[in-house]
């Protein structure tokens, strides 16, 4: 079964929508999870024929709501988990991204995500950096020559085989972001395999502003101060000086010049956003919505905090 969270989704329907219904592999069933969409949207994948689960805008979190998805599974041996804005590249798209889950080669993918057309020369570095042409099978050996980079994972465009998932107890619940890191973790030191499958291809990309930048790395920050036992001992590795490093390259080899300035103000903001969410704890409540990128979480964490 596929599982896509949506809100206001309606610039992505027809190209979402299309491409599920062409693929070589066909789903047994698509779910669709709305949180309160005011455009339209959930009433429009109804009319096409999609079941659509309805839920509050205050109840979603990027875990929970992909659990809910999960637990209406029933009598699905895969869960394929898509975002409203992946776009895939063709019909073998999900053939090959649940082929080594079927294959028993490994209990996880994710797929390879491409740039848009119009994405900036930043933001096409970025996808081709962390998505790179070439698959790779992980495991529990992995952990201690990569450290953290072992549980890079995405939920843009992922599949698990469901009995697996659940037997690590699914997505963490209450987490601001990288639910799907986190899965990953518990899935490696479990003795799993997850395999990047760099063939099953989806167009998915953002050109996030300085602001964004920040408040999305405050949120990682804020992630990693609270991540617990499931990632320690995974090192943080030196990722981010080379991610710098390349795309200096990158935008060298491009004849691009004008747009260093542009490199090192996202680095800074990056990495003081970083600095300043694994201090979250120092912070006030008003404080951190103003910083992060997902300031619901922090009404939810208030609430499960009283209760």
């Amino acid at each position: 079964m596929v599982v896509v969270p949506t809100l206001n989704a309606t610039p992505h329907i027809l190209n979402l929508t299309s491409a599920l219904s062409i693929q070589t592999y066909l789903p047994e069933r698509v779910l669709f999870i709305d949180s309160e969409s005011s455009d339209g949207s959930a009433a429009m994948l109804e009319g096409i024929g999609y079941t659509v689960v309805r839920i509050p805008k205050a109840f979603f979190n990027h875990g929970g709501t992909r659990n809910l998805g999960a637990r209406l599974a029933v009598g699905s041996d895969i869960l394929v988990f898509l975002t409203q804005d992946a776009h895939a590249v063709d019909e073998r798209w999900l053939e090959k991204l649940v082929g080594p889950i079927v294959s028993g080669e490994a209990v996880a993918t994710f797929a390879r995500q491409l740039p848009r057309p119009e994405a900036s020369l930043l933001e096409k570095f970025s996808r081709y950096f962390n998505y790179p042409d070439t698959s790779r099978t992980r495991d529990e050996a992995d952990i201690t020559r990569m450290g953290i980079k072992a549980f890079f994972f995405s939920n843009v465009c992922s599949a698990v085989r469901v009995d697996t998932f659940w037997s690590v107890g699914g997505f963490p619940e209450h987490v601001i972001m990288n639910e799907d890191m986190t899965l990953a973790a518990r899935l490696l030191r479990a003795g799993h395999r997850i395999r990047y499958v760099a063939e099953a291809e989806v167009i998915h990309s953002h050109d996030y502003t300085l602001k964004q930048q920040f408040r999305r790395n405050f949120d990682v920050g804020a992630f990693l101060a609270d991540a617990g036992p499931e990632l320690a001992g995974a090192r943080v590795s030196g990722e981010g000086l080379r991610f710098v490093y390349e795309q200096v390259r990158y935008v060298l080899r491009h004849g691009r010049v004008e747009l260093l300035p542009r490199v090192v103000a996202e680095a800074a903001a990056k990495f003081t956003g970083f600095q300043v969410g694994k201090r979250h704890r120092m912070l006030s409540l008003s404080i951190k919505k103003k910083l992060s990128m997902h300031s619901y979480h922090w009404d939810q964490q208030k609430t499960k905090e009283k209760l």
